[in-house]
This record gives structure tokens, C-alpha cells and sequence, in this order.
């Protein structure tokens, strides 16, 4: 069984498989005392989480993005991306912790296991008009490490004295393929996109996956991807 989508509603884990709150999905016990090991205060604030098998050995996994600092006021500092691997007996083992990022209160997460593959999104919540933004990130198991696989990004720009016109633009990037897409779309001129090749030096493993770095570039990769441009 995959679980897909899985939020919180206050400072519990609770996974959900949509916007509602379930407080009968809990997270396994075994998986949050092993997050609290390396992150104390996991339990402060409401995180991410999604459960499903990732690893491929058959047993239940699960992905979370948690908070382990908060300011003096108590306020989120960060967040980071954590992985566990589920193991004979109802254990879990901590396989993968990325980099740690910048909390961002104007956005909303959402993680999802599916198919063996873990998806990462990300999307603007608070104050998106005119503009607004989307992202999301794709890590598969190749060569026994969990790698980012690709990344798309989306933004729409509304304009005009009604903001009756919309632009969207956006690019998926796959790392395996080693391709790129760069595309847009406007009422008036219809969709377009750009296609190129690109050569990747090597993969990026989840343990170094820093949300800020990705935003700030534009992808994940900047030292490892000569990424052309549109």
C-alpha cells in the first residue's frame, strides 16, 4: 500500500491523504522516535509527511520536511527534508537528511510517495497576487542512492487594469534524460517551448538537497549542470 499526500494540523504528525485533518493517521510511533533523536524539537511546529515504500525492500517508509530550530519566540527558524527506511520488526532507520533551508512561511509543501519515486512540491500560499509560483522535485533510487531526478517550475503573471491577462511560464528539468524544457503560455500568442541537451557531471544526492540553493538558481544543480539557457 502507497499512502500519497500527507499534511499535519497542528504541532501532531498526522497524515492525511488530502486537505482534511485525520487524527487516526498517525505516523508510527518507531519513525518519530527516530526523528527525535536528531531533531528534539520536531514536535514544536506541524510538518509534512508521506508514507509509502521508497526503498523498494517491501517495507513502509516515510518522508517528512520537519522544523528542528525555532527562533527565541519560538518561531520556525528552518526546515529540512528527512527520509527514513522502514525494517524488519516496525523499526525505521534514518537513510537520508538534506540540507537545511530557510523556513518560508508564504509557501505550502506537500510530499507524496508514489511508484517508488518521492515528489517533493512546493507552491506560493500567501500574498501570490499578481504573481504566483510552483515547484516541485522528483528523487529516485539509482546506483543504491536516493537522487534528484528532476525538478519543474511554474509561474503565472496576471496584468492588465482587471488582471485579465495571464502569462505562465515555467521548465521541467530532467536530470536522467538529461533534457530540459524551458515553456510559456499567454492568451493572446498561445504556448510555446524550447527544447535542450544538457550534460550533467554528476547526480545530486537527497542528503545534499537545499531548497535555497534551488530557488536562487533557478534548479538544483549549479555546479554539476552547464544548464542552458532559453
Amino acid at each position: 500500500m502507497t499512502k500519497t499526500i500527507t499534511t499535519v494540523c497542528f504541532a501532531v504528525l498526522v497524515t492525511i491523504p488530502a486537505s482534511a485533518c485525520r487524527a487516526d493517521d498517525r505516523l508510527p510511533s518507531e519513525a518519530l522516535r527516530s526523528v527525535k533523536k536528531i531533531c528534539p524539537e520536531v514536535l514544536r511546529h506541524p510538518m509534512v509527511v508521506a508514507i509509502g515504500n521508497l526503498s523498494g525492500k517491501g517495507f513502509q517508509d516515510v518522508a517528512a520536511i520537519v522544523n528542528c530550530k525555532s527562533t527565541e519566540y519560538g518561531e520556525r527558524q528552518d526546515e529540512e527534508l528527512i527520509v527514513l527506511y522502514g525494517q524488519q520488526g516496525g523499526s525505521y532507520k534514518i537513510a537520508y537528511r538534506s540540507e537545511v533551508w530557510p523556513w518560508n512561511g508564504r509557501s505550502e509543501k506537500e510530499l507524496e510517495i508514489k511508484n517508488k519515486i518521492l515528489a517533493f512540491s512546493e507552491h506560493c500560499a500567501y500574498n501570490c497576487n499578481p504573481e504566483s509560483w510552483a515547484s516541485s522535485y522528483k528523487f529516485k533510487m539509482r546506483n543504491n542512492d536516493l537522487i534528484l531526478a528532476g525538478e519543474d517550475h511554474s509561474s503565472t503573471f496576471m496584468s492588465g487594469k482587471k488582471f485579465e491577462l495571464e502569462e505562465t511560464s515555467g521548465n521541467s528539468v530532467n536530470y536522467l534524460t538529461q533534457k530540459v524544457i524551458y515553456w510559456k503560455k499567454t492568451r493572446r500568442q498561445g504556448y510555446s517551448e524550447k527544447r535542450h541537451a544538457f550534460k550533467l557531471k554528476a547526480p545530486l544526492s537527497l542528503s545534499n538537497f537545499n531548497l535555497e540553493t534551488c530557488i536562487i538558481n533557478g534548479f538544483c544543480m549549479p555546479t554539476s549542470v552547464s544548464m542552458p539557457r532559453p
